[in-house]
């Protein structure tokens, strides 16, 4: 008689990838304000940290305007090279949304070649009856790859798509642009030529609905913030609400019954905590109890195997955690010092010029480090794994002042 397999701990608890609706826990009233949003015609602007749930919300809301009949389409810019790769994925997902080039696409993914080169001249011509005068467009957008239009020009072209598909079609269409941050670096163009044209043909697409995602905070409201910025106010900044701990302690539940196991209320309580509220730190140490208790042959989680959670997910971001102390280091000599005071709730500029000081903490926010609860707020690390392997390296000594301008 055989044995029935155990669910794999990453399956119960997935970490490095967007989580699905189903294992989502909590943020149901994110995803239904922000689909509520979306369908009624707002722009949105999530920013936050990476792993703190932001991508997988923003999934889920689009999923959301789907269901209600919405088109979608999604990108992310972290992934794509360049505005040319950016036009092909918008144009390629746009059309996806159309019945009459659903089954082309389906067929071009199972081709050996490119997706692009794939689509038919039968689905072309299709499209371009459907659309009528507007096929023109369409068609344009079909052949840029063959015809070597410049990577502007296909960007532009690709956005103009989605406003003449949903306008064809009466339908609202949903656009999720992920990781917007990317471009300000440059290889989409020229930021502010790319702003400037994605404001210009979207906001003559009254049918489109853009959802700018985002993982560095403060580039995202450079972005979308000054008033000489061309996407100055065209989305409304959308703030994630914190996941309260009785929402933890139910999903935790959910997740591991899935599982025919159970953990007690201490357990939980003290799994809750050292997770302090962060999406991955607490998904991380929910899955090594769960392993934990699949190597002991157990079902029941106790406060034993929720303490040696803790040092195992130290352990497996061993590396992680290095990397990240490398890159500090690269910011300035006292950086370290900084990150680590932060880390400790000490004072933070004490021994250091004010303007030093300053400086450094913009360079360790720039990077991702560290947080700060709005323009004067307190400084903090919002990973508590990261918090803590900060706070447990050893002091480097005392801070000579910095002479002025130092």
């Amino acid at each position: 008689m055989g044995t029935t397999r155990r669910l794999g701990s990453s399956e119960l608890f997935p970490t490095d990838t967007p989580i699905g609706p189903d294992a989502m826990i909590g943020r149901r009233d994110d995803v239904t304000r922000m689909a509520t949003a979306l369908l009624g015609g707002t722009n949105l602007v999530v920013a936050g940290p990476r792993r703190t749930g932001k991508t997988s919300v923003c999934d889920a809301a689009v999923a959301v305007c789907a269901q209600e009949g919405a088109y979608t389409v999604a990108a992310d810019l972290f992934l794509l090279p360049d505005a040319a790769a950016l036009a092909e994925a918008l144009t390629l997902a746009a059309l996806a949304n159309r019945p009459v080039l659903r089954a082309a696409l389906a067929r071009a993914a199972r081709a050996a070649g490119h997706a692009w080169d794939a689509l038919s001249d039968a689905a072309t011509i299709r499209a371009h009856q459907d659309l009528g005068d507007a096929g023109i467009d369409l068609e344009l957008a079909l052949v840029l790859r063959r015809a070597q239009a410049g990577s502007a020009e296909a960007l532009r072209t690709a956005v103009q798509l989605l406003g003449v598909i949903a306008e064809a079609d009466g339908r609202r269409l949903v656009l999720f642009l992920d990781e917007f941050q990317e471009i300000a670096g440059g290889r989409f163009g020229d930021p502010d030529a790319v702003t400037k044209m994605l404001r210009a043909v979207l906001q003559r697409a009254p049918a489109v609905s853009v959802v700018f995602a985002g993982s560095i905070e403060h580039m995202m409201r450079r972005l979308f913030g000054p008033s000489e910025r061309a996407l100055s106010q065209f989305g409304a900044f959308f703030d994630l609400g914190p996941i309260h701990p009785d929402e933890w302690r139910a999903g935790l539940r959910e997740r591991l019954a899935l599982d025919g196991c159970a953990i007690a209320d201490t357990a939980l309580d003290r799994l809750v905590a050292t997770g302090d509220g962060h999406p991955r730190a607490t998904m991380l140490l929910a899955q090594h109890a769960h392993a934990i208790a699949v190597e002991e042959l157990r079902r029941d989680l106790d406060d034993a195997i929720v303490a040696a959670a803790l040092p195992r997910a130290m352990r497996g971001e061993a590396l992680c955690h290095q990397q990240t102390l490398e890159l500090i280091r690269e910011l300035g000599r006292h950086a370290q010092t900084l990150a680590q005071r932060v880390a400790l709730g000490a004072v933070l500029y004490e021994g250091l010029q004010p303007s030093t000081a300053a400086r450094t903490m913009r360079r360790l926010r720039d990077a991702g480090i560290v947080e700060q609860d709005g323009p004067r707020g307190a400084w903090r690390i919002g990973d508590p794994l990261l918090r803590r392997f900060l706070a447990g390296l050893p002091a480097l000594g005392r801070i000579a002042l910095d002479p002025p301008g130092g």
